[in-house]
């Protein structure tokens, strides 16, 4: 079967190839065709909430409750079974709102596509555009439909939907598919299938699956697998130490199982979640959009901050400041030329430029047709237009002022001195020339300035101030580097990329010498992280173009820019919804909270487990009873579970410094806490037994269970901060969690209930005083006094 010709494709859509579809086209088409879109495929809900009874810590207390039923403890069973029960609905709704919050920041992740409507270019959400409507192709764009080249000349990426790494070329007439990517080149096409109707049946999509592990994961990961493994030696101790006093194996066997379950963080998966899923809601709100969870985890430790100068230190609005022409040449001849080696369709800043000037000064192009266009690549460095005007047909150069001149035939040098002159005002030179009869001219100079943000110096001091490095980056000439450099507060210490380019090729140390880069290429951009990373530094890297998409990819933090192509947003893992710096220090602070945060719950779980396990297997040793059974401890795991996670939700005293992965510190905290906590437990219970008199082994449970969970609960308030407790304010969320589980269990204890002996009101409100104060003045003493010691060794 033959394929459908263009002409054939417009007149089946309707549309003019010169204004585009109109808005009762596009109605039609829509109810035709539907969005350009295809659903995701989710996981069912019922799924979602079974998942959370498979699992290590779902099998160990669902076989606990099996083994309550075998033991005729059927009340035991019934209640482990029914707070099984609620975790799971807790943990699932959390992660349904988690969820939604995700759903809420891929919708923001649109890409943006160039179409004509009602003779207009316009710029809409992709999943707006119809079959039939035309677009504007450019380098670095994602192909979110299959489309008919009308004009122009392309080279795509398919290696990934064909797993071909060659680029394919795409002329007039030929047709270019969904889920590719454009590398060199640019053109107008036709929409001819949209969604489920492209070949491939549906685009490739922008937010990829975190499936990064992250590092503090690993770090829990192993400090779970040492305090599992103390666990283990203890309980078998224990339980030895039981068999030979007379104790049956069944008997021990549902402590021998909740205890293991106290080694194993099952608040870390919700703890992660609700963590990851803030901080990603509120970065989106400060106008950045996590593609990656993990990518807010290493900004928490980023020392080293790559910044591209346009459109992140600038404004990425550059004006026409100044025109020089060559004698001969006049100031209207090097914009009406330069503009006519333009295509306002591309949106370029450059282009538009020229456009806004052309506009203000009443100048028509009416007379000129643009016959072919070649786009600028960092390759050739210019535009490339063939015009006809009339009966004559010549070609116009537009672009840097050293790859112009070389073009030229007879290379003019009188403009020199103004071009030195523009660049230490920090203007960008654009020279303009024409081809006629196989000879290139020089026509003149035009001055571009995009000016520093008015917010860039305050806000890079800021990131300074935030223990980072700053490194600028740009292909712009050493003058207007250094000029912008200056102007912003980045540094005056500025080199071209040509005079270290061999030393960094031989030692990465180099970098550390300069403030920026001038004259840089992309294999450069990419280079100076890579040599940053050899470095030992946590590298993060700002970045728009297709070209900047390795550099990207490689930093441990890759921001793409607002205004940055579809390619470039793919490779990175942070995405400004804004324009300027002011979003970059909020990701450097919002990173080092979650960072806080997490770290606040592993010392806080490396703490809990060996107060835990050393005080029901040293009580047993000393009194051959366990002086908690399994009810208890269930009930004491589900009920600070809530609080581990309110600590996502704390506030923090946030480093001012780059976090690192040191763990000494945090284990040594959790270690000192920890045994701290087991000796109070000890001292307690036994000293309470007698005072009060508790010789009944129920009685006994009740005191066991008061004594681990207030020393629990509070521990929590001294574990969160670094200072003392009272200097940093606590969130009001985990604040009334810690107040509202402590006057629950303070009803509970004195009620009782089967098999959970009534506690009297005087030793149950004793124990909660004696932990308040052993917690808030011993144990928040002996913290304070312990990292105050790790800090003057650190110096």
């Amino acid at each position: 079967m033959a394929e459908i010709t263009l002409q054939e494709q417009l007149q089946h859509f309707g549309t003019n190839i010169q204004s585009g579809l109109t808005n009762e086209q596009v109605n039609g088409l829509q109810q035709k065709y539907g969005w350009n879109e295809v659903k995701e495929k989710k996981t069912p809900a019922y799924l979602l909430f079974l998942k959370h009874f498979w699992g290590l810590t779902a099998w160990m207390l669902e076989a606990t409750v099996i083994v309550s039923f075998l033991l005729h403890r059927n009340f035991d069973g019934w209640l482990i079974a029914g707070l099984l029960l609620f975790n799971g609905i807790v943990g699932f709704w959390q992660e349904m709102r988690a969820a939604k919050t995700v759903e809420s920041l891929k919708a923001k992740l649109t890409v943006t596509v160039r179409v004509l409507r009602n003779g207009y270019w316009v710029s809409l959400p992709s999943k707006a555009i119809v079959p039939g409507d035309i677009l504007r192709i450019r380098t670095g764009d994602f192909l979110v439909a299959d489309m008919l080249v009308i004009n122009g000349h392309l080279q795509v990426d398919k290696s990934a939907l064909t797993g071909e790494s060659a680029l394919i070329d795409a002329k007039e007439n030929e047709t270019i598919y969904a889920g590719s990517i454009v590398k060199n080149g640019e053109c107008t096409a036709l929409v001819i299938a949209t969604a489920t109707n492209t070949l491939f049946g549906k685009t490739e999509g922008l937010i990829m699956s975190a499936k990064h592990k992250m590092h503090m994961e690993e770090v829990v990961g192993k400090v779970v697998q040492i305090l599992f493994s103390i666990v283990v030696v203890v309980l078998g101790i224990t339980v030895v130490n039981a068999l030979l006093g007379g104790e049956s194996f069944i008997a021990t066997l549902p402590l021998i199982l909740i205890l293991l379950v106290s080694a194993v963080p099952i608040g870390l998966p919700a703890m992660f979640t609700i963590s990851m899923a803030k901080a990603s809601q509120e970065l989106s709100e400060k106008g950045l959009l996590v593609s990656r969870l993990s990518a807010t985890e290493d900004a928490a430790t980023l020392t080293t901050l790559c910044i591209d100068k346009t459109g992140t230190i600038t404004e990425n609005k550059l004006s026409l400041q100044d025109i020089k022409p060559i004698p001969n040449f006049t100031d209207k001849d090097v914009l009406l030329y330069g503009t006519l080696a333009s295509v306002k369709a591309n949106n370029d800043a450059i282009d538009d430029a020229f456009f806004n000037r052309l506009s203000k000064e009443g100048i028509s192009l009416s007379d000129y047709q643009q016959q072919s266009f070649v786009p600028f690549s960092a390759a050739n460095k210019r535009t490339e237009a063939t015009i006809q005007h009339y009966n004559e047909t010549f070609v116009i150069l537009k672009g840097a002022y050293l790859t112009i001149q070389e073009l030229c035939t007879h290379p003019e040098h009188i403009l020199d001195k103004t071009v030195d002159a523009w660049a230490t005002k920090g203007f960008k030179t654009i020279a303009v020339a024409i081809k006629k009869n196989n000879t290139t001219e020089l026509v003149g100079i035009a001055a571009l300035y995009d000016p520093p943000r008015p917010d860039s110096a305050e806000m890079l001091a800021a990131i300074k101030q935030l223990g980072v490095t700053v490194k600028m980056l740009t292909g712009d000439a050493l003058p207007v580097a250094k000029e912008i450099a200056l102007q912003a507060g980045v540094g005056k210490n500025i080199v071209a990329i040509n005079e270290v380019r061999v030393m960094l090729q031989q030692s990465g140390s180099v970098i550390a010498q300069y403030d920026g880069f001038a004259e840089v290429l992309p294999e450069d951009k990419y280079n100076i992280v890579k040599s940053l990373q050899q470095q030992k530094q946590i590298t993060g890297m700002t970045g728009d173009g297709v070209n900047d998409a390795p550099a990207l990819k490689q930093a441990e933090v890759g921001i793409a820019v607002s205004s940055a192509t579809d390619v470039a947003k793919q490779a990175a893992s942070i995405i400004l919804l804004q324009n300027g710096l002011k979003q970059i220090v909020d990701l450097l602070r919002v990173g080092r909270i979650t960072h806080t945060r997490i770290a606040n719950y592993t010392v806080n779980k490396i703490a809990k487990t060996l107060q835990t396990i050393l005080f029901v297997c040293i009580a047993y040793l000393l009194t051959k009873k366990f002086v908690v059974g399994p009810i208890d401890m269930v009930l004491m795991l589900f009920l600070i579970d809530f609080v581990v996670l309110a600590l996502a939700t704390d506030k923090v005293q946030w480093s001012k410094q780059p976090a690192n992965w040191n763990i000494k510190p945090m284990v040594m905290k959790g270690f000192v806490l920890g045994i701290l906590l087991f000796a109070e437990c000890l001292f307690w219970f036994l000293w309470a037994s007698h005072q009060f008199k508790i010789s009944n082994a129920e009685l006994a449970h009740s005191l066991g269970f008061a004594t681990l969970f207030y020393s629990g609960i509070c521990s929590v308030i001294t574990v969160r901060t670094n200072g003392r407790f009272y200097k940093e304010p606590i969130s009001k969320t985990l604040l009334w969690v810690i107040i509202a589980d402590i006057v629950l269990v303070l009803i509970l204890l004195p009620i009782g209930f089967t098999g959970f002996a009534a506690l009297p009101i005087v030793p149950a409100a004793c124990t909660l005083a004696f932990f308040l104060f052993c917690n808030l003045v011993i144990n928040d003493s002996v913290k304070v006094i312990l990292l105050n010691y790790f800090a003057k060794k650190q110096q």
